[in-house]
């Protein structure tokens, strides 16, 4: 009798194993699809060496994620070909000017509803203006910090980081997780690996489908820990073709290479455009290339690391 019952105690532990087995199978389906899809888009926009993502949904919200260089304009022909009229969300991750080049125009042309700005002071005559145009606007102004939690239409967003400000313009960028239905994208501005570290020991949720890499593709950023705790299917970096900072670093992209994430930047495929019905991902892109790594860094066979060149920092 005992040892029917074991039997039949161990074919449950079985088959609820297969189970369990299943259901994991089934959830790291690849999420990409040939199909173009309709309910939310993601534009990377190709502005340079600089940074900009446009978000919307069928319904009309519109989200702005940074404006590009103040010394490159294209973010406002850009806007103007997607045919925006309104921004209910305008995220400026850091005062550097590649983000926030031309939030300036940006608000005095779109009226954005609400404003997101990590609060940092910064001496710098483009983050005065982009300060002076808010502060004109009725936009509601808001300086985020981790746990905070809000809702543009369909969309969600957690803030990740900063906790506190620390001074660095990097390192106090707005990270935030943005979910749509069963779809989510990190956004993490120049946060670099201290950060990042700091995100994985706050318990927050980090999975997302999407991820906009740190700092161009830098490997300041993007640590092989981060990416571990993010398992994207998608990871885009924004970047000018033979930037003097050797953005996509080698190592970053060994990284994502080893994980079989698929990687585009802006700087081989032109504006990254992703679509998504809420469960599936469909990519196009402007141009057709081959992503290949800058200068500035070159991988030690000894330990994987690399060797920096002094121009990588800003």
């Amino acid at each position: 009798m005992k040892k029917w019952l074991f039997w039949g105690l161990g074919l449950l532990l079985l088959l609820s194993g297969c189970s369990n087995f299943l259901a994991s199978s089934e959830e790291s389906e690849p999420k990409l699809s040939s199909d173009t899809l309709k309910g939310a888009q993601f534009d990377f926009f190709d502005v340079g060496q600089g940074d900009s993502t446009l978000i919307r949904s069928d319904d009309g919200t519109t989200i702005l994620i940074d404006t590009g260089r103040q010394d490159d304009d294209r973010i406002m022909t850009l806007l103007q070909e997607k045919e925006i009229k309104k921004i209910d969300l305008l995220l400026l991750t850091h005062p550097h000017a590649d983000h926030i080049g031309n939030a300036d125009k940006i608000i005095k042309t779109y009226q954005p509803k609400e404003i997101w700005m990590d609060g940092l002071a910064f001496n710098s005559s483009t983050y005065e203006k982009v300060v002076d145009a808010a502060l004109a606007s009725d936009a509601h102004y808001k300086e985020p910090r981790t746990f905070d939690k809000a809702s543009f239409g369909p969309f969600s967003l957690e803030v990740l980081s900063p906790s506190k400000l620390s001074g660095n313009a990097n390192d106090d960028s707005i990270a935030v997780r943005l979910t749509y239905k069963e779809i989510s994208a990190i956004f993490t501005g120049d946060a670099e690996e201290g950060r990042e570290k700091e995100m994985i020991e706050s318990g927050l949720p980090l999975q997302a489908d999407i991820l906009d890499l740190g700092h161009h593709g830098s490997s300041t950023s993007n640590s092989p820990a981060f990416l571990d705790k993010v398992k994207p299917e998608v990871a885009i970096y924004s970047a000018e073709k033979g930037n003097s900072y050797g953005h996509p670093h080698v190592e970053v992209l060994e990284w994502l290479k080893e994980r079989n994430i698929t990687t585009y930047g802006t700087d081989v495929n032109g504006t990254v455009t992703l679509t998504t019905d809420g469960k599936k991902l469909n990519v196009v892109t402007e141009k057709e290339g081959k992503i290949k790594a800058g200068s500035s860094y070159s991988i030690s066979k000894k330990n994987g690391r690399g060797v920096k060149n002094r121009r990588q920092r800003k």
